[in-house]
């Protein structure tokens, strides 16, 4: 459960309108004076928001997906912690934005990683601050479920790499290449796996 304090966190956090907008005035300054890491994180977030776009544009919700929106718990807030260079986030978002979207009892709020160590860190994945994160909570900040970072299929293909020693820059194409090879939809699977179960 989740502290009053973490609760009006989550409340005030950024609408979707928001962080989109927050997103694409980030993008359009210039990288003239970043360091190395900074140029390497706006790199990211700029090709993010196209395959952001990419999903929006390509992906229509199943049936099974908006019975399970549907049949969520009632009154909640949706909690996505995330940060605009995660790739694992533009193939997700969309999906949970369309959901809350249909719904006037869901309240879609963004966090970022960085802004919320305490939240983050009660949200651990193997002790780690993995994003995204989706949570629901009901109106006592009581935790209904909680999906991320990933899904299981490009997780278990990323541990296989590194356990045999690829290097970063393979893992993180082959990453890209599966989301791009319509990875949504096996959000989308797991989704709604996660909303139904929460409904029972």
């Amino acid at each position: 459960m989740m502290t009053s304090e973490q609760i009006e966190a989550v409340r005030s956090g950024l609408t979707f309108d928001e962080y989109m907008a927050q997103w694409a005035e980030k993008n359009a300054l210039p990288m003239r004076g970043l360091d190395p890491v900074q140029r390497r994180t706006r790199f990211y977030s700029k090709y993010n928001l196209e395959r952001q776009c990419r999903v929006v544009d390509l992906w229509a919700a199943s049936e099974s997906f908006s019975k399970a929106v549907m049949k969520a718990p009632a009154n909640s807030d949706w909690l996505f912690l995330t940060d605009d260079w995660c790739v694992d986030s533009a193939y997700s978002l969309p999906l949970v934005h369309w959901g809350a979207e249909q719904r006037d009892d869901l309240t879609l709020r963004i966090l970022l990683k960085d802004d919320h160590p305490r939240i983050m860190d009660a949200l651990l994945t193997n002790g780690k601050r993995s994003i995204p994160k989706f949570v629901g909570l009901d109106q006592e900040g009581q935790t209904q479920f909680v999906w991320g970072p990933q899904p299981d299929l490009i997780r278990d293909i990323r541990q296989r790499l590194i356990k045999s020693g690829a290097e970063g820059r393979i893992v993180s194409s082959t990453t890209v290449e599966w989301y791009a090879e319509n990875g949504w939809l096996e959000v989308e699977r797991e989704l709604t796996q996660v909303l139904s179960a929460a409904s029972n």
